[in-house]
């Protein structure tokens, strides 16, 4: 969910340490020295395409509720620092970010096929507002949440509860997993139901 620099400014090169990166453990565990991937990963351009590249990096330390930990469970947030370069996880980089254990990490997508269970009217802070959810069209933008992560994907083959989402930015998410639709109403993004990846 973040990432950090926790070094000072003016910090000497041998006193610097490798960048932060917090969250909460979904399932299974990490011990202090597992050889982590974090995904999507960074951004890399060749001439006109960009392909996205996870991230390896070791757990040095690990913190949870205050306590130097060796190994944290699922559940409660908890904070890893690693090996890598601090300039990688500063000021919220990584956010939305996946880490799994190596081998472990789930799909990088960048189309996804979804099932989708629009609510009958639209999520209004306007109590009498009482406007109706018109059905998904093709080639309609929509902004989707997994987790932590936040993407913007064209629908495609749109139609009754069920479509195909081509993403802007990749999404690391297994088959089964939830996301939540947003249409862009306006000037805003309003939630529309939510959707399972099929």
């Amino acid at each position: 969910a973040r990432s950090f620099d926790i070094n000072r400014p003016g910090t000497r090169p041998s006193k610097l340490r490798g960048g932060v990166i917090g969250g909460s453990i979904v399932e299974g565990e990490f011990s202090e020295g597992d050889q982590i991937i974090i995904g999507p990963g960074r951004k890399i351009e060749k001439g006109n395409k960009s392909t996205w590249e996870p991230i390896e990096a070791v757990v040095s330390s690990m913190q949870g509720g205050g306590l130097n930990l060796d190994t944290m469970h699922a559940g409660g947030l908890c904070g890893m620092a690693t090996f890598l370069d601090p300039s990688i996880t500063t000021s919220d980089n990584l956010s939305g970010q996946v880490v799994a254990r190596k081998g472990d990490l789930p799909e990088i997508r960048n189309n996804v096929a979804v099932e989708v269970n629009l609510m009958e009217h639209m999520v209004s802070g306007d109590l009498s507002s009482n406007e109706k959810i018109q059905p998904l069209r093709n080639n309609e933008m929509l902004m989707l949440n997994v987790a932590t992560a936040t993407s913007v994907g064209v629908t495609r083959n749109a139609e009754k509860g069920r479509t195909n989402l081509e993403l802007r930015l990749p999404i690391c998410a297994d088959k089964g997993q939830r996301i939540s639709l947003s249409r862009r109403i306006g000037s805003r993004w309003r939630l529309i139901g939510y959707g399972t990846i099929v």
